[in-house]
């Protein structure tokens, strides 16, 4: 299966994998459709109890920014995005862009629940 990995260039996020580059946006753009710098992923008590997670409160933050910039996708999510355009559309923000952020918050959010976490 082909990964695509964030390959940020002077602000803009492309997704690259072999001889194939996506532009999904600009960074910026990315982090404002997601909301902040910062995303929280709240777990459960039994989650709480995995080794791995480091939280009293059973809340983690995670840095928007890094994972957006270090988090690979699958051909698949990158083929589904290639179908939006980077016209301005929602937000005032590329229509790619958005659809992209929407997508890794819910990967985020899966994140915390207590099925699988799904991969990008």
């Amino acid at each position: 299966m082909t990964r695509y990995k964030p390959d940020p260039i002077d602000g803009t996020l492309f997704l690259t994998a072999e001889n194939d580059r996506v532009e999904i946006g600009a960074i910026d753009d990315v982090v404002d459709a997601i909301g902040d710098e910062t995303h929280s992923i709240e777990y459960d008590q039994k989650q709480r109890t995995q080794p791995w997670l480091e939280t009293d409160d059973g809340v983690l933050e995670i840095d928007v920014r890094e994972t957006v910039t270090t988090l690979p996708h699958t051909e698949e999510t990158v083929s589904e995005l290639r179908e939006y355009d980077m016209g301005t559309e929602r937000y005032g923000l590329p229509r790619r862009t958005v659809e992209f952020a929407d997508r890794l918050v819910e990967i985020l959010e899966q994140q915390g629940e207590n099925e699988p976490p799904i991969d990008g």
